[in-house]
């Protein structure tokens, strides 16, 4: 056994024991499993043995891999996990070399989303084996109660001093998620023994028929006293009104702008259409050109400003022709003179009672 596996199996054997004792004595335990795929960017020092000669790889994301990985979550902050990898990578001479990757890594997490890791892994490729030490930060998001997606991005390096990096992005599955417990409900005063099935957390569901205890008071639970969840729209509106012949955004407006940045930082899944219109002053080709600038400072500033992704703003100008109210004032023309734009998305909340 190399000296990877070996210390591998050392960490993975003092984990598992430290996290079956914590699943023992407390409720944060979770297993997971699911897919994972990415590119890889090899080494240009690599070397493959193809039809018995030493070729070199291309260089850059020259590799792909998939494969599984499993883990366990022994606390809120701290996890472990195993994997193994396919990998496939172009060589020089033409055609391609196979091979796999198994390791072992600590998961921190740094907040809901975010989290690091850190780990030791083996890597056969073109009939070479390497042990690497391998980094990574990725970011995940809850899709429901027991599915998340993830993208992570790592560097390796060898003790032969062979760097590599890889992009991967996946799924995992939690087990149990949907039968765990809600929040435990504040301590209550002890309650005189009553006649009949025991009822502990007072759900209305009797503890042998009971498949959720100590389900929070406040939220209503399905006839076998799980939390009960319904979907919820989330909706963020963005209006700004412009000077006359302008489209610069004036300085009132940008705390809304800056709201609407968090908006979509909250929300990833999210993308932004910005409207732009004006005034019926001047001519309608002329205020098309306009309503379009005004729609772009807007979608610019988020780029540029709160670091939101290119591909996600989308900008469109409609001139004169949709106007808010009719442009009969000077009242109301300051009022068509405008930006608008609406989002929305819908995510599972529990149901409390009473709803």
């Amino acid at each position: 056994m190399n000296r990877l596996a070996a210390v591998s199996l050392a960490v993975l054997a003092g984990l598992s024991y430290t996290g079956t004792a914590y699943a023992q004595s407390s409720e944060e335990g979770e297993w997971y499993v699911g897919p994972r795929i990415g590119p890889m960017g090899t080494d240009s020092d690599r070397l493959a043995l193809e039809n018995g000669q030493l070729v070199k790889f291309k260089g850059g994301f020259d590799t792909a891999f998939y494969g599984l990985e499993a883990g366990f979550k022994f606390t809120p902050e701290w996890g472990t996990r195993v994997y193994l990898d396919y990998i496939r990578g172009d060589v020089e001479v033409g055609g391609s070399s196979t091979g796999h990757v198994y390791g072992a890594d600590l998961v921190y997490s740094f907040s809901e989303s975010a989290y690091g890791t850190i780990g030791l892994n083996e890597t056969d490729l073109g009939e070479f084996s390497d042990t690497f030490l391998r980094v990574g930060a990725g970011y995940r998001e809850q899709l429901n109660r027991n599915w998340d997606i993830f993208a992570e991005g790592a560097v390796q390096q060898s003790e032969g001093d062979l760097t590599e990096f890889m992009l991967m992005t996946g799924l995992r599955y939690y087990f149990g998620r949907s039968a765990a417990p809600a929040p435990a409900p504040a301590p209550v005063s002890p309650q005189p023994q009553q006649a009949g099935p025991a009822d502990s957390d007072g759900d209305g569901v009797v503890d042998a028929e009971d498949l959720c205890p100590n389900t929070q008071p406040t939220f209503k639970v399905d006839n076998t006293g799980c939390v009960v969840y319904a979907d919820e729209t989330i909706t963020h509106e963005l209006m700004i009104n412009f000077a006359f012949d302008s489209a610069a955004i004036p300085a009132e407006a940008q705390g809304e702008v800056r709201e609407t940045a968090d908006f979509l930082n909250e929300y990833p899944a999210v993308k932004i259409l910005i409207e732009g219109h004006t005034d019926s002053v001047g001519t309608v080709e002329y205020n098309q050109g306009l309503s379009e600038r005004r729609a772009k400072s807007v979608g610019d500033s988020l780029i540029n400003d709160y670091g939101i992704e290119q591909d996600r703003v989308d900008t469109v100008g409609y001139s004169e022709n949709r106007p808010l109210v009719p442009n009969d004032t000077k009242e109301n023309r300051a009022k068509n003179r405008r930006i608008e734009a609406k989002m929305s998305i819908t995510k599972e909340k529990p149901v409390t009672k009473g709803n």
